[in-house]
């Protein structure tokens, strides 16, 4: 909902964005992350939720669309279900898991992406971006 460079306070061009609907990673969005690292020397890559994001609002609300929407809610679901009966506001929990769940994934992600993990070189977080107050809140 807001652009990176604003929240980062970078100009833009300064920093590879690659968004998704409640940062789902698909083949397309991997190989991008990819190209930022083999070919840009990116070394860090955030993977930022952000407070009532709209696509988990959708998959903890059970919403039914057409087209490829069902897609996007379905990535979104394991978050939602690990964050079922936890204390606290629903949404908030499962935008949290998700964006720390596909952190995780990514870290073991491909021919790229792992090795480079695990040798220190790329660095991968999870955050959490708050509209109300405008801070990023890193994620465990």
């Amino acid at each position: 909902r807001v652009p990176p460079e604003l929240i980062f306070d970078v100009t833009l061009g300064d920093i590879f964005v690659v968004r998704t609907a409640g940062e789902v990673v698909d083949a397309i969005v991997l190989g991008s992350l990819e190209y930022a690292i083999e070919h840009l020397g990116t070394k860090l890559i955030v993977v930022l939720g952000h407070e009532r994001c709209g696509a988990v609002t959708a998959a903890v609300s059970g919403a039914t669309d057409t087209g490829d929407i069902p897609d996007v809610l379905k990535a979104i679901s394991p978050a939602v279900e690990e964050t079922k009966g936890q204390s606290g506001d629903a949404i908030e929990n499962a935008v949290r898991a998700n964006a720390r769940d596909i952190a995780r994934r990514l870290k073991s992600s491909g021919p790229i992406i792992a090795p480079r993990v695990q040798s220190g070189e790329v660095k991968i977080v999870a955050a959490y971006y708050s509209l109300d107050t405008g801070q990023v809140e890193l994620l465990k």
